[in-house]
């Protein structure tokens, strides 16, 4: 893949201002995984590859979480072993609440549940690994995870 950048000049009253525009390769990917579709966009920042993830599944939150942590393990491991530098994995989990309000006749009654639906957002950065092969690291990840199974 390539990646493309161009000087864009313009003035502005009595002075000029010129700015590098840098234009990234985006691959984007849905994965399906059992039941789940996970959105995954790769392109290239900064001299660092970044593979961004999005999913949502049902599950204990405590579970959930203690498998984005072995996912995560996993996907480092591979990276340093690809002799790469891990910039920074993170993930927001986000979880809501369910409100539902209901009249029947003169009485209204509010009743609230936690969501079954947990939305999951994450990025893997790293560096001196190509973009591809952190994609296909992280695809890996996903096919031998149990965190999309659940």
């Amino acid at each position: 893949m390539h990646e493309n950048s161009h000087d864009c000049t313009h003035g502005h009253e009595q002075h000029t201002h010129s700015h590098s525009h840098e234009h990234h390769e985006h691959t984007t990917v849905s994965l399906h995984k059992d039941h789940m579709v996970i959105h995954l966009n790769a392109y290239e920042q900064d001299a660092a590859s970044v593979v961004s993830l999005e999913w949502n599944t049902c599950g204990d939150v405590r579970q959930t979480e203690l498998l984005v942590k072995q996912f995560f393990k996993k996907i480092a491991r591979d990276i340093t072993e690809h002799n790469g530098i891990i910039g920074h994995i993170k993930a927001s989990m986000e979880t809501n609440e369910v409100i539902m309000i209901s009249l029947t006749d003169t009485d209204a009654m509010k009743k609230a549940a936690q969501s079954p639906t947990i939305s999951i957002h994450a990025v893997v950065i790293a560096l001196c690994i190509e973009k591809d092969t952190l994609t296909h690291l992280v695809e890996s990840a996903v096919d031998s995870s149990p965190l999309f199974s659940i």
